[in-house]
């Protein structure tokens, strides 16, 4: 069950709503006339919207077909420009947060760890404003493993670390990337290892870090600008 208008929205236009539950009594909104194009829409009172979603549902919920997770192979296979890889966010909010700025970035497809993670619920698409149903998620046994098949992909793969030898503007991101964001833990020691670079995002303050939707939305933008022809530091 998802919840909240634009986040029902974006499942619907991926295909992925089952039916739609309407508080009554609402007011015109052009998402709603859009959502009764798309999925089944049943009117109910608001009590029975506020039974189903916790939290600001705008009264707007929705029951979901379940999530299809796609393989590292068939992600490879595509030939992909920019991978991101999460190790260890096990916080929902933080996993939308990163969803929404890989979806925002472009980003080819975004491999989670079957283990160390949070699940994609209904709170996480919700805090991802629906941008997690339109990217491509790959659910992975084990993430060193898999940072290793990436590279033999030929993509370069990073690891957002706070002791990196390298600030993201000093890595040339304009070759294909895989791009690893830790949770508050950081990038687990293997994975660090398994990874060509790691980086660090200079902190100008008294705290030595970002936390990690906002780490991960930096580094994708410094992705965005060199591939926009910004280029390195050094270019």
């Amino acid at each position: 069950m998802i919840y909240g208008r634009n986040a029902v929205l974006e499942a619907a236009r991926a295909g992925r709503v089952k039916r739609v539950f309407i508080a009554e009594g609402l007011e015109p909104d052009p998402r709603l006339v859009e959502l009764a194009r798309l999925a089944r829409i049943d009117t109910v009172p608001r009590e029975r919207i506020d039974s189903l979603a916790h939290g600001n549902h705008q009264g707007v919920a929705a029951e979901l077909a379940p999530r299809e997770f796609g393989s590292l192979k068939g992600l490879l296979a595509s030939d992909p420009s920019l991978i991101l890889a999460l190790d260890g966010i096990q916080d929902p909010q933080n996993l939308g947060a990163i969803l929404r700025s890989a979806d925002a970035a472009g980003v080819d497809g975004v491999v989670i760890p079957e283990r160390r993670s949070a699940p994609v619920t209904g709170a996480v698409v919700k805090a991802s404003s629906g941008a997690s149903e339109h990217l491509r998620l790959v659910r992975v046994s084990g993430l060193a493993s898999a940072i290793s098949e990436v590279k033999r992909a030929g993509l370069w793969c990073v690891a957002l670390d706070v002791s990196g030898d390298l600030a993201p503007w000093e890595f040339d991101f304009r070759q294909p990337a895989c791009i690893v964001v830790g949770g508050e833990g950081g990038v687990h020691r293997l994975v660090r290892q398994r990874c060509d670079a790691r980086l660090r995002i200079p902190m100008a303050g008294r705290v030595d870090s970002l936390n990690a939707s906002a780490a991960a939305a930096a580094i994708l933008y410094e992705v965005t600008r060199q591939r926009a022809g910004g280029g390195t530091s050094g270019a």
